[in-house]
């Protein structure tokens, strides 16, 4: 799971906007530097959330750096009345917005057949990304709901599911169900019951689990170990309260698309489509695309056909679409965002307006959404995992001036949240001292350096101080201690065909495997006699895919078993993963894979271990199997969701699975769990100091470890002459 850039953040580079774009044919929807898949690819959830390698700043034409394109309209549309959220909700049920006189007006009554007309009759959903493979749907409008699409649900399902749902109506209702678990729609109540969200995710050690099926191959289910699950809670969706109507039509039901994709794409993690006005398109496939093309696909039919729909003709929407677009945003994070206990939020709607930001987010200006969407994913939800990948939209291009946008941006400084945000980071000029805000308020809000430093700062810090052609990874000796170091969690069983068993291991697998380079690295560190002692060196590495995560415990094991906990937040279950890696590739899973005792491990981690980089020191001291020495990680305890709004924009956000361990006196999740046994960064003057990339100092650090010592000692000399270069250089970095 791969953290934001400094550069994508920070109500500054919004207000530094002088004129912005928002849509226009020729952008590309996404942005990011490089593929990585995410924790939490369960399921569908590796290619949607492989989106957060270095989220929002990707160079992606006229998507990338979505807070330095940010533009906004006019943000004086409907929305904006104040309503209070409801109680906050347990488990297992979605609450309502608050805005109970605006819903009676809408959703939650009758619509005749006479209201319900066919818009398209030959809509198209790309599933892919192929042009030459969709499924053909009736695309519905109903009056009142201008411009907003309107599905059958049979239709969704089928082309979400592949077919492997069943759905039927009976007594007035259609019960669903997916892989054995169960749902039903009820139009006369406007409700979607969920029994078992994960269950409908998919199947495997437990429901829904981190690691899917798909993804099987050196990593199994365990034998030895059995997984567990507590009961989840059932999940009731209150359509009326997100302004949605539910209609019976033909023995079938309609739902508007982002009632559906939000509620069993969100839960699936399948959020991947977006509408053009008249057709579907997989906005992940083009961000997957991008990372491993570049600039091509930006050209390529697919995103031209994308963003050439009937909406690229206007440059504004209908009320009815602007709250639509609005209220399925609140639905999506309602149900999934994994952080609202944190944020104190009981729902969305009542957030938004909180912040002052639904007024923006409710206007008829496409563009003006984007300010107050910037300052959320990249800014108020503070987390590596949080950020809005661009800023292109399906409606034309429209120039943002930046008087509105930082009217917009005030409003939301001038909210409760606001003042305590930016009450130290105020300026004249917004490009005058763009790093003395920045810090000022990532400190203002609580980020205590050097427990928790920043991790855009930790970004900019190791990639200046990486040696020149030092590689993404690499295997260095040094006396009795071998370093293997590597920037990012990899996994590619969903494509390797034949498997490792069939094709033996080759040096180019390594690029996309971190079981391939672990094996090879073990196969060569057992050449090494001398070697007593493994680091696993994770001081610039942000993280990636779950299979990848536990492929690595496994070499680390003394058994080859893993064991990954966590907490599904929207229905309250806690689950135990057991998983075995057949480490010695004999075909086997048994006692002889991993190497637990026969040496000693250490992970080492700065403040630039995220996501992965986070939880596979917290799995590894929890279970005994290393020791961490470096200073503590950066976090990231949630598994990644995708974010597509009524107008194409695509976000990463905190989802439903986080990672973490309940004793018995509680869930607690990994975020600041892990605290180092060996402290080699006591105080922010002394990161200069840490030997991040050298061999040598990083096997002295072991010793030292090994000999009891808890914290590393510099000199004063020594904290002072290296806390002046390092300000001095990041400085230099950051004004760049």
């Amino acid at each position: 799971m791969q953290y934001k850039r400094l550069l994508s953040i920070g109500l500054s580079l919004v207000l530094a906007v002088s004129t912005a774009a928002c849509g226009g044919a020729t952008g590309a929807a996404t942005s990011g530097d490089q593929a990585t898949e995410e924790t939490g690819g369960a399921a569908q959830g590796e290619e949607t959330a492989d989106a957060a390698a270095d989220a929002g700043a990707g160079d992606a034409a006229g998507a990338g750096d979505a807070a330095a394109d940010a533009g906004a309209g006019d943000a004086t549309g409907a929305g904006d009345a104040a309503g209070a959220g409801d109680a906050a909700p347990a488990a297992g049920d979605v609450a309502g917005t608050g805005d109970a006189a605006s819903a009676a007006a809408g959703a939650g009554t009758e619509i005749p057949a006479s209201d319900i007309s066919v818009k398209w009759d030959d809509s198209r959903i790309y599933g892919g990304s192929s042009l030459g493979s969709f499924n053909v749907v009736k695309t519905y409008e109903v009056k009142e709901y201008e411009d907003v699409p309107f599905l059958k649900v049979s239709d969704y399902l089928h082309a979400a599911f592949d077919g492997k749902e069943r759905a039927v109506m009976q007594d007035g209702v259609m019960k669903i169900d997916v892989n054995g678990a169960s749902a039903v729609i009820d139009p006369a109540a406007d409700t979607l019951l969920m029994e078992n969200p994960a269950g409908l995710r998919g199947l495997g050690v437990v429901n829904g689990p981190v690691v899917d099926p798909t993804e099987y191959s050196v990593v199994m289910p365990s034998v030895k170990n059995q997984s567990t699950e507590t009961a989840p809670a059932p999940v009731t969706v209150k359509f009326a309260d997100y302004h949605m109507p539910v209609v019976a039509y033909e023995d079938d039901i309609l739902m508007p698309f982002l009632a559906l994709q939000n509620t069993f794409g969100n839960v699936t993690m399948m959020v991947a489509l977006a509408y053009n006005g008249k057709d579907y398109f997989n906005l992940s496939e083009i961000k997957s695309a991008f990372d491993k093309e570049g600039e091509a696909v930006t050209n390529s039919p697919y995103v031209k056909a994308v963003y050439s729909g009937p909406f690229s003709k206007k440059d504004r929407t209908t009320q009815a679409y602007a709250d639509y677009g609005y209220y399925s945003t609140c639905l999506l994070l309602d149900l999934t965002f994994g952080h609202k206990e944190e944020k104190n939020i009981t729902t969305f709607d009542e957030y938004f307006t909180r912040i002052n930001a639904k007024g923006s987010l409710c206007s008829t200006d496409p563009s003006a959404a984007v300010a107050a969407e910037v300052m959320l994913f990249n800014y108020l939800f503070d987390s590596g995992h949080d950020s809005l990948l661009g800023v292109d939209t399906v409606f034309g291009t429209v120039q943002a001036d930046e008087q509105t946008v930082g009217e917009i941006a005030d409003e939301i400084k001038e909210s409760e949240e606001g003042k305590e945000l930016f009450k130290e980071a105020q300026q004249t000029d917004p490009n005058e001292d763009l790093v003395n805000t920045i810090l000022g308020a990532l400190m203002e809000k609580g980020f205590n350096v050097p427990e928790v430093a920043p991790l855009m700062v930790w970004t900019l810090y190791m990639d200046n101080i990486k040696p020149a052609d030092y590689g993404k990874q690499r295997l260095d000796y040094s006396g009795d201690t071998a370093v293997i170091y590597f920037e990012g969690f990899k996994d590619d069983s969903t494509l390797r065909k034949p498997s490792y068993y069939m094709i033996p291991i080759k040096p180019e697998d390594e690029e996309t495997s971190n079981f391939a380079f672990f094996y090879n690295c073990f196969e060569d560190i057992k050449k090494h006699e001398e070697v007593k002692n493994i680091v696993i060196n994770l001081s610039n590495n942000g993280g990636g895919s779950a299979t990848g995560l536990i492929a690595i415990l496994g070499f680390l094991s003394g058994d080859g078993e893993v064991n990954l906990t966590n907490k599904d937040v929207m229905t309250g279950s806690y689950r135990s993963e057991w998983y075995h890696v057949d480490t010695n590739l004999d075909g086997v899973a048994d006692d002889q894979d991993g190497y637990g005792g026969q040496y000693d491990f250490f992970i080492m981690c700065s403040g630039s271990s995220y996501s992965c980089g986070n939880a596979l020191p917290y799995f590894a001291q929890q279970n005994g199997l290393a020791k961490v020495i470096g200073t503590r990680p950066g976090g990231g305890d949630c598994v990644v969701g995708s974010f597509i709004d009524a107008y194409g924009r695509s976000a990463v956000y905190s989802c439903m699975l986080k990672l973490g361990k309940d004793d018995g006196s509680g869930f607690v999740s990994d975020e600041k769990a892990v605290v180092p046994d060996y402290d080699m960064m006591p105080s922010l003057v002394d990161i200069k100091l840490v030997p991040w990339y050298d061999v040598e100092g990083i096997t002295q650090a072991v010793h030292n470890c090994i000999n009891g010592e808890k914290t590393a000692v510099y000199s004063e000399e020594a904290e002072a002459q290296a806390m002046s270069e390092f300000f001095e250089g990041l400085f230099e970095r950051m004004a760049q």
